[in-house]
């Protein structure tokens, strides 16, 4: 293989697995969020703040790495 095909392996790796990490602690934030209130009555500001939080993570995540 050559260096390219392993570099560019390597960061889809870090990619995909950021994006799942990313989709997995959306699902916690709404998670936290759903123990004081149930699915209908959320509003746009906690979906709002469920995925800018993921995406801060993710984003922090690809960085840190």
């Amino acid at each position: 293989m050559s260096k390219f095909r392993k570099k560019m392996i390597k960061y889809l790796q870090i990619f995909w697995g950021c994006l799942a990490f990313g989709v997995l602690m959306f699902a916690i934030f709404l998670i936290m969020d759903l123990t004081d209130a149930s699915l209908n009555t959320l509003g746009w500001r906690d979906w709002l703040g469920s995925a800018a939080g993921a995406a801060i993570l993710s984003v922090g995540m690809i960085n840190w790495i």
